[in-house]
């Protein structure tokens, strides 16, 4: 078990651990969990999240805190892996008595850490596009709130202004998660709500590098388009670099997990003319974004891009909720405050607004297209 967490004193676990309700905070600090994949292939974007998190934390913190309330983090090591979310959930709230949690990193470990969030009623504000997460079927969803947008309209917007030329043959790679997974079956619906064929479906484990023979097929099924739902940087550059190699020369949509400069650095000149649809592009920055970078810079962190909005993303909306509580903090009442939050602006475009029936809380106007040319995300007007 890897555990790190920010507060000024540690305590052991103790006694087992029994499903209660998360201990009411009577104007004690606002305790917030972060449950990140700080190492495994996920960790290009879990440390940023974490960083980005303790930066406004911090800053909050200077400014006099939340109606009085110290921000507390306290940070869970997922590992991306989705049984290390379902255990640290109950450590960050047991041991620590968090009142909300951000994380997982990825869509699967909050799926795994989502019946605990119910069991023990505290609210995760989740970094994920994965579309499963704020399904209703689930028993946990009144407890799963989410930071973006979800992947139906990410995935809508992409596969619409990847075929708004006029293509008409499709293919797909994807990993093999819930996130790719879910995204596939959800392209080849919409293609063939369109009328659009989808030629080829390929895939791969997310820490696969050598995806030579996925490229090929793709590639033999002479595509107009190749859309790409993979985030890790690693598989996402293997896959360029392979496209390159056989002579894949469709045009290449990339998820917006990969907007970030980590990408860039590593894919290099095999990301060159790759198109993507982003919640906000670093290199040409909003004065918000613009914001938080400076923010980050002066705390000594060099921002990537995509990961610090996911997490800042959550923390605001948090701090949001737990201003409008009087008394004593638990789960229930942000989980309840949550819901009621409508309005509210953050370092991306468009406002938050959720409500008891709609826990994704963002929409298409958080969405910017770009493309990849000369190393550097360029605005598509």
């Amino acid at each position: 078990m890897k555990f790190l967490k920010t507060a000024l004193t540690t305590a052991m676990l103790a006694g087992a651990l029994i499903a209660t309700p998360a201990v009411a905070q009577d104007k004690g600090p606002l305790k917030v969990g972060l449950l990140l994949s700080l190492s495994g292939p996920g960790a290009v974007y879990g440390i940023p999240e974490r960083d980005a998190v303790q930066v406004l934390a911090d800053d909050i913190n200077k400014k006099g805190g939340v109606n009085g309330r110290k921000i507390e983090l306290f940070v869970y090591d997922e590992a991306t892996n989705p049984t290390e979310s379902a255990r640290g959930i109950v450590e960050l709230i047991q041991r620590d008595k968090v009142v909300a949690v951000i994380g997982s990193s990825m869509g699967s470990g909050t799926l795994a850490a989502g019946p605990s969030a119910a069991r023990f009623q505290v609210p995760i504000v989740a970094p994920n596009g994965t579309i499963s997460i704020t399904n209703k079927s689930h028993a946990f969803y009144p407890w799963v709130f989410r930071t973006m947008t979800n992947d139906l309209i990410t995935t809508r917007e992409m596969f619409a202004r990847a075929t708004a030329k006029g293509a008409k043959k499709v293919a797909v790679m994807h990993q093999e998660d819930a996130y790719g997974k879910e995204t596939a079956d959800y392209i080849q619906n919409l293609a063939k709500a369109k009328g659009i064929e989808v030629v080829a479906v390929a895939s791969a484990p997310m820490k696969a590098i050598d995806v030579v023979a996925q490229a090929t097929r793709l590639r033999n099924a002479a595509p107009d388009v190749v859309l790409m739902q993979v985030a890790p940087v690693g598989l996402a550059s293997g896959f360029l670099r392979a496209a390159k190699q056989v002579g894949l020369n469709a045009p290449i949509w990339g998820s917006m997990a990969l907007g970030y400069q980590t990408f860039l650095d590593t894919a290099k000149d095999a990301a060159e003319g790759m198109h993507l649809v982003l919640i906000g592009n670093w290199d040409e920055p909003t004065p918000e974004l613009t914001k938080l970078s400076d923010m980050m810079k002066a705390a000594g962190k060099k921002p990537e891009g995509f990961a610090e909005l996911l997490t800042t993303n959550g923390i605001i909306p948090i701090v949001e909720a737990a201003k409008t509580i009087d008394g004593e903090l638990t789960g229930a009442k942000m989980r309840d405050a949550l819901e009621k939050l409508c309005g509210v602006k953050t370092f991306t475009s468009g406002k938050v607004c959720y409500s008891k029936d709609n826990h994704d809380g963002w929409d298409e106007e958080l969405l910017v297209t770009v493309v990849v040319k000369d190393g550097k995300f360029k605005t598509v007007k």
